[in-house]
């Protein structure tokens, strides 16, 4: 296991996130990088959501969040048990992309949600294998399919 570690996003980590958000891997599922930016910012002192720059070694190469499912009106988790925490995430830096660092990242950080949560969810798009498999070996199972505010379809996946 690898010694992953997290600490919250800075206004500082703001020109990171914007390169982050221009990859081309990223940006297929993280669209429109100033809207995505000004969301960062807009939601950085918000309590109902964590926002985390994710390191190796003091190395950042992930952005991960979480909040509750309930607090910003995604009808994907309305059924979801009070207290669910719903999670987001993208590996920023393309020399950490296929070596299970997404995996591993997302491990530790459920470990720390699991201790306070009774259940976390994710909803990647239908069409994002890649991540569906990634969830799925991080421990996530298939709950829905369900749709969006915007109409996306997404699979709704939960860690018990």
């Amino acid at each position: 296991m690898r010694n992953y570690s997290f600490r919250r996003l800075t206004p500082d980590d703001l020109p990171l996130m914007q390169r982050w958000l221009q990859t081309s891997h990223v940006k297929v599922w993280w669209p429109n990088t100033d809207k995505q930016i000004a969301l960062m910012q807009q939601d950085m002192d918000n309590p109902n959501i964590t926002m985390l720059v994710v390191s190796l070694i003091n190395h950042p190469f992930a952005y991960i969040h979480d909040h509750d499912a309930r607090s910003f009106g995604m009808p994907q988790y309305a059924d979801l048990p009070q207290g669910t925490r719903v999670l987001s995430t993208f590996v920023g830096d393309t020399d950490f992309l296929g070596q299970g660092h997404s995996t591993g990242y997302i491990d530790a950080r459920l470990r720390e949600l699991r201790l306070r949560y009774p259940m976390v969810a994710v909803g990647p798009n239908t069409t994002d294998t890649r991540t569906i498999g990634i969830y799925t070996q991080a421990g996530f199972r298939k709950r829905r399919l369900a749709s969006t505010r915007d109409g996306k379809l997404v699979q709704v996946m939960t860690h018990l």
